[in-house]
Parts: C-alpha cells; sequence; structure tokens
C-alpha cells in the first residue's frame, strides 16, 4: 500500500510507480540508479533521492531559521564539528514542520517501502561542517537506531570541497576496511540507510576555506533488534621478544648525563612518584641527526594499520630498515637497554635465573616505527564492542552521529541521553594516580571539551610541586633542592594497588634535563560514578595486552619521536600524544609533547589509554614515533 498524503515532499516520492521500483530495488541485491533515485548496494545498503523537498523556497527559510538556533561546537577523538540540541522542541515555522513531517508522514513511508520495522519515534539535529571539520569512521550501531538519514542543505558542493560521506568496507574479520564508495552532499537531497553491523561510514575532513556543509540529520527508531549483536573482533597476535642477549655500548648511544648514576635515581624517583618520565636531548645529537636522515629514506615499505574504527596510520616493515633504524631498534631490544629501563623505573625488566625456577617470568617487548600524516589517527573504543554490544538507550547522534548535548560513545554498553559513564573503582593505581578498574569515555561538548569554539585549549588550575637537578661536575655529584611537600618514593606495589590519597589527577611535566628544573603540576579531577566500560588504545594497544595474561596487561611506554617541526622549525601540531583515562571528567593524564629527541616513559595498566588526534590537511608532511612496549 502505497504513502500519498503529503505536502512538503515532492510529488513523484509519494506516486504508486516511484514506490513500486523503489521496494523493487532495494530487496534487490543489486544497485540502481535513475534521475528520481539511486540505490547503493555496496558496501551496504544506502539510498539517495535527490530534489527531494518539494519547494526549495522551504528549505532556504528552513536553513535561515536554523541560523538563528545555537550550533554547539563538539571536538573529541572522534570528531569535530558543530550541532544543534535535537530539534524536537524548537521553535519556528519552518523547524516544527519538517519535524512534524519527518515523524509522521516520511515515517510511514519509510516502514511501508523499507519493511524495516518502526515505533514512531525520530531522532532530528542539525550540523554545521567547517574547514578541518570531521567525523571519523562509526556504524551508527546503538540501541533503537533503524534507519539513518541525512537531508543536505549547501549548495553547489564539490567532491574538492571535502565533507563526502565515505562508506567503508569490511575486512576478512569483519572490522571496518577502507573507504570504497564517497558520496558528495548534493542540495536538496535525502540520504539514508539501515543501521547494521556493517554500516560503516565518516563525514570526511572539510577542505573548503568558505564554505560550510549545512545537514539535517538523525535516525527513525524500532524495536531493538537481537541480531545486530557484535562479534568477537579478531586480533591479529603479536610477537613478544626477549631481551636480546647481546651487550650494546650505551655511551655511544645515549646522552652521557642520563647514565650517571645519580640522575638515573632522579629518573627513578620521578617515575616512582608519578609513573612517568620526560627525558629531552635522549639520543646524542650526531646519532639522532643521523637516524632522523635515514628514517625518511623511500626504501622502508610502510603499511597502514587499523580497523578504521580504531586507528589509521602507518608502521614500518622492520625488514626494510636502513642499517641506523635497525641498530636503533636493537638497541631498544638489547638486555643492556632492559638494565637502563629497570635503573629508570625499578619494574623487573632484567631476567631471572628461570632454570632454577620455571614459575619466574621472563621480561618482553614489542615495538613498531609509526609514520603519521595529514588523516592519521588513534581512537579510543570500547572494548565490549568486541564481544557484544547491544545499546539500550538513544544518545540523539549521527550525521552521521552525535547528538550535541549528549557525552557521545560509539557502540558503550549503557547510555543515556545526556552522558556515558562508568562505575569507579580504587582497586588499581594507574599512571599518574587514577584510580579506576573500570573506563568510559565521555565524548563532550565543548562545555566539557576542553576547548572552545576556536579551538583554543583551556587553562586548568594546578596545583604546583617541584624539585631541581643541579649538576656540579661531569661525574653526576650535584645537589637536589626540593620545594613543596617531600614524599618517600613509592615502590612498584604502591603504586600499582594503592588508592590515591587524592583521587584522580592529570599531570603535565617539563622535560628531565641535566640542569633543568622539573615541574610536576596536578590537576585534581573527580571520579565518575556510572556504567562499564574497558577501553583500549592504538596499535600496540591494551587490547593486545590481555593477551599477556601473565603480565596483567601493565606495560612500560617508551616513546621517541622524529620530524615533529616543519622547515621553519615551528611545531607541525599543537596537540599532545595523550594518555587518556576516560573515567574522568577531564581524563588526560599526562600529555606528551610532540617534540623531537624526546623520550617518554610511561608506565601504565591496562585500563589507560594512549590517545594521538586526528591530523588535518594543514599537517605538514611526516611524522615519526617509534613506540615500544617493555613487560615484567
Amino acid at each position: 500500500m502505497a504513502v500519498t498524503d503529503q505536502n512538503l515532499f515532492s510529488e513523484h516520492v509519494y506516486s504508486s510507480s516511484f514506490q513500486e521500483e523503489f521496494r523493487k530495488h532495494w530487496n534487490s541485491p543489486d544497485g540502481f540508479k535513475s534521475p528520481k533515485f539511486e540505490i547503493i548496494s555496496s558496501p551496504f545498503k544506502i539510498c539517495r533521492i535527490p530534489n527531494f523537498l518539494k519547494n526549495v523556497e522551504f528549505l532556504e527559510n528552513l536553513k535561515s531559521e536554523l541560523t538563528k538556533h545555537d550550533f554547539n561546537y563538539l571536538r573529541t577523538d572522534l570528531y569535530q564539528f558543530q550541532r544543534t540540541d535535537d530539534l524536537v522542541n524548537m521553535r519556528g515555522d519552518y523547524i516544527p514542520t519538517l519535524y512534524k513531517s519527518f515523524q509522521s508522514t516520511l515515517t510511514s513511508w519509510m516502514e511501508c517501502n523499507t519493511d524495516i520495522k518502526l515505533n514512531g519515534k525520530i531522532s532530528m539535529s542539525s550540523a554545521r561542517y567547517q574547514n578541518t571539520h570531521h567525523l571519523l569512521c562509526h556504524d551508527d550501531n546503538m540501541g533503537d537506531r533503524r534507519i539513518a538519514y541525512i537531508l543536505y542543505l549547501s549548495k553547489d558542493w564539490t567532491e574538492q570541497d571535502g565533507g563526502t560521506l565515505d562508506l567503508f568496507d569490511m575486512d576478512q574479520h569483519g572490522a571496518p576496511g577502507k573507504v570504497v564508495k564517497s558520496l558528495v552532499p548534493e542540495y536538496n537531497s535525502l540520504v539514508f540507510f539501515e543501521v547494521v553491523n556493517n554500516s560503516y561510514h565518516q563525514v570526511g575532513e572539510v577542505t573548503a576555506d568558505a564554505k560550510s556543509r549545512w545537514s539535517i540529520n538523525g535516525w527513525f527508531h524500532g524495536p531493538i533488534r537481537n541480531d545486530l549483536h557484535k562479534q568477537p573482533r579478531y586480533e591479529i597476535p603479536k610477537n613478544l621478544l626477549e631481551p636480546s642477549v647481546k651487550e650494546v655500548e650505551l655511551t655511544s648511544w645515549i646522552t652521557e648525563r642520563y647514565l650517571l648514576p645519580k640522575i638515573t635515581k632522579q629518573i627513578q624517583r620521578n617515575v616512582e612518584k608519578t609513573s612517568y618520565a620526560f627525558i629531552e636531548d635522549f639520543l646524542k645529537q650526531s646519532t639522532y641527526q643521523k637516524i632522523a636522515n635515514d628514517v625518511t629514506s623511500q626504501d622502508i615499505n610502510w603499511q597502514m594499520m587499523g580497523p578504521a574504527d580504531m586507528r589509521h596510520y602507518e608502521v614500518a616493515d622492520e625488514k626494510t630498515l636502513p642499517e641506523s633504524l635497525k641498530a636503533l631498534c636493537d638497541l631498544f631490544k638489547s638486555i643492556s637497554f632492559f638494565r637502563l629501563l629497570k635503573k629508570y623505573t625499578g619494574l623487573d625488566l632484567v631476567p631471572e635465573d628461570t632454570a632454577a625456577n620455571s614459575n619466574v617470568r621472563s621480561p618482553k617487548m614489542r615495538l613498531e616505527l609509526q609514520r603519521w600524516s595529514a588523516g592519521c589517527y588513534t581512537l579510543l573504543y570500547d572494548k565490549t564492542m568486541l564481544e557484544d554490544a547491544t545499546d539500550e538507550i538513544d544518545a540523539n547522534s549521527s550525521d552521521e552521529s552525535i547528538k550535541a548535548d549528549s557525552r557521545f560513545l560509539l557502540r558503550t554498553a549503557q547510555l543515556d541521553d545526556t552522558a556515558v559513564s562508568t562505575s569507579s573503582s580504587t582497586k588499581n593505581k594507574i599512571i599518574g594516580g587514577a584510580t579506576q578498574e573500570q573506563l568510559k569515555r565521555k565524548r563532550t561538548e565543548s562545555s566539557s571539551s576542553g576547548e572552545n569554539a576556536s579551538g583554543e585549549k583551556k587553562i586548568a588550575k594546578h596545583l604546583d610541586g617541584s624539585f631541581d637537578v643541579d649538576q656540579k661536575s661531569p661525574t653526576g655529584e650535584k645537589t637536589e633542592s626540593v620545594s613543596g611537600t617531600s614524599t618517600s618514593p613509592a615502590t612498584k606495589t604502591d603504586r600499582l594497588e594503592s588508592a590515591s590519597a587524592t583521587g584522580s589527577s592529570l599531570h603535565k611535566s617539563e622535560a628531565i634535563s641535566c640542569d633543568a628544573k622539573i615541574d610536576i603540576t596536578t590537576d585534581i579531577v573527580s571520579d565518575s560514578e556510572e556504567g562499564t566500560l574497558v577501553l583500549c588504545d592504538d596499535n600496540l594497544s591494551s587490547n593486545d595486552e590481555d593477551s599477556i595474561s601473565t603480565r596483567d596487561g601493565y606495560a612500560l611506554d617508551v616513546m621517541i619521536q622524529f620530524h615533529t617541526v616543519n622547515a621553519q622549525g615551528t611545531p607541525k601540531t599543537e596537540d599532545t600524544i595523550d594518555y587518556v583515562n576516560p573515567c574522568e571528567e577531564q581524563g588526560s593524564i599526562i600529555e606528551v609533547p610532540q617534540k623531537d629527541n624526546y623520550l617518554c616513559l610511561a608506565y601504565k595498566s591496562p585500563m589507560v589509554c594512549r590517545l594521538q588526534r586526528y591530523l588535518n590537511h594543514f599537517y605538514d608532511g611526516y611524522t615519526y614515533n617509534l613506540l615500544c612496549m617493555y613487560y615484567e
């Protein structure tokens, strides 16, 4: 039975012949295209109807009315754009008319012609994307969302302007692979698709200087489907390496002051107190420069890492590395470097005599050389998605994806209209003093995202404590002057098992140097209270650590960076590489500056995520990270 009662939408949409032809091709495994509509069958079924609203003047008046309402600036690891609140209660002449028509007439049309059961509930908001704005890979599969839709409002939009609706195929393991189809936003066109397990898509970065990509977007809702449970996500086994028995002369690589006994003790005290340390100019300058030159070699083979809903950056094939880089990797694998890390951290990173005790576990490590350029990113993601993700309540979000006044988490197990949260715990102390067993991720609107609409970071209030290291002679003789409260170094057990006396905290630090002052600032952050999540980080991730049951997932990250500045000596990005506790209101525990020849040591639990944000199209060239993870 065809739906015929309509005044707002183009008349041909409601003709019996149109609906009959639509149903025929919607239920066909093949694609179809005509002047009146297009159905794309792969990588998932999606329909586009051009000239959807009958009256273009209505569309322009609608857009004009939208400009009178507030758009919230949203920026997280997943997205950056502007969005209204849900339009259900918006006043005006045109917004309520459109909303009621979608809720009644168009809902009936969708249910009749797609055979998808709906319940009459819709979500609707307006999104505005400007230069560098984007929304990365996701599937919209949350709760009772059944059909996602987008009505495009921008005239004369071209592929060169960016902002395409990109569709992802699936790899052999059921994870999102690569973009195989891109739809250019077409003025007055309606695009919609059924929300299913493989409906992975993104809004590509907008590159237009003087244009804004406008849309009306949301979902038609219906009964929750039990067959949309996530299947276990396949994880490629990672090779863990025992320390190489070959000794390496550390003095030929490392700036000598960082090998001095009193300096190593200084670093260890810092790590024991805060679980991290930054060490500037770690490698000798001539050695570092040689490696920095060789890392740009055209002979290195790079492979893009995925899946796209978790990460997107390149990793080098170690077999193709130049000799200097192979030697650097050998340094980090060597028993000599394991011993140095034990001095720096106090961790049990030196093998014991396993012949005498077969139950003694040997320390291990793994590493990867990463290459980052425009379009690269890591995302926080919910590990429950690797097993099962049945969401109970809609969070009113999409373009494609997110409600403006929500704290939104893709594929979480517990959601409401305002927040994603998790139960707090004080069982384990993790990097930076956070004390959570379970993680959540709050994707917040501008009021709690840490940035304002212009992208400027808010300044946090800090409690300060510091101590000086004054080197008196090349032999390492020095004195220490301590300001702030003095505390005894914590034992490893204290750091791992004790609850923080002050709760969770955010730490920032200047690098350690021979005569530099070490400033430690702490921002006290309150614990969260609801829900249950466990999260992972990038390719060398805490998810991988779960397979290392004997090591309980705790790891020491060791990272050094190359080519973080451009030819003029300006940093390529002001963003930091963050260690994040998503359970916290402001989840960054430490912020690692992107700076050449900085060695970062970060001891973390599997509940802490390492996050490197999306690099937009202004990013200049390549940056390289050598990232190692060590396990006791």
